[in-house]
């Protein structure tokens, strides 16, 4: 266990930051304005475009729209320290992504003695990028850039395909390690979908909380 303040909650989402640039730079790739990013009503995550629901357990706290841009922004400032070019392009991608939906299990000025899991949904608009045809693709690319980055991430297992809900997914693992101490592990769930890269990021402190997470995102189902 350790204690998190409101700041280094926010920095274990620096991974997410990866799957938001691996598209080229051209406007098939953007996000357009009337773009659906889902919404919760009654405890349940919705999304029309894509066509799935997930219901978000009572006591977790959905992060809203300005606290979703200050989670992208921490995780660019992060790689940025490590590698300055690698956060340019984190930072030129915001037409081409999205952060869907980003839940934790507490507020994050409550949080004391112990890591704050969380998940969320993030999505890159592939347009015509033909070099990434299957999910394994797409997280061999984020993975690559997370390995140039300069902070270190270990990979403990090799892409597997896992079925979630009703949908079948790939899934890579992976561990974070932030000023040489702390650890934490992340769980990436990948699917294509319209055109789309769309990814399920659960991020955790201990086996406990990963298991948690995992009965969760088990929930999601799609139409």
């Amino acid at each position: 266990y350790f204690i998190f303040n409101k700041s280094s909650l926010m920095k274990w989402l620096v991974p997410v930051a990866f799957i938001f640039f691996l598209t080229a730079c051209n406007d098939s790739t953007r996000i357009l304005e009337n773009f659906d990013y889902g919404k919760v009503e009654k405890g349940v995550y919705k999304n029309d475009f894509f066509g799935f629901e997930l219901p978000i357990p009572a006591d977790w706290v959905v992060q809203d729209t300005e606290q979703m841009k200050k989670i992208s922004e921490e995780g660019q400032k992060i790689i940025s320290e490590h590698n300055e070019e690698l956060g340019e392009k984190i930072k030129a991608s915001e037409v081409r992504s999205a952060m869907l939906l980003s839940v934790f299990r507490y507020k994050d000025d409550s949080v004391v003695g112990q890591f704050n899991p969380s998940f969320g949904i993030a999505v890159e608009n592939l347009g015509t990028f033909s070099s990434i045809k299957t999910p394994e693709d797409y997280l061999q690319q984020a993975k690559s850039l997370m390995l140039k980055s300069g902070i270190d991430y270990k990979f403990p297992t090799g892409f597997v395909p896992v079925k979630i809900g009703n949908k079948n997914f790939t899934v890579m693992e992976l561990t974070a390690i932030y000023k040489g101490n702390v650890e934490v592990g992340q769980m990436y769930y990948c699917i294509l979908d319209k055109g789309f890269a769309v990814s399920i990021v659960i991020s955790f402190g201990t086996d406990e909380q990963r298991e948690q997470l995992r009965h969760i995102i088990s929930n999601i189902r799609f139409n």
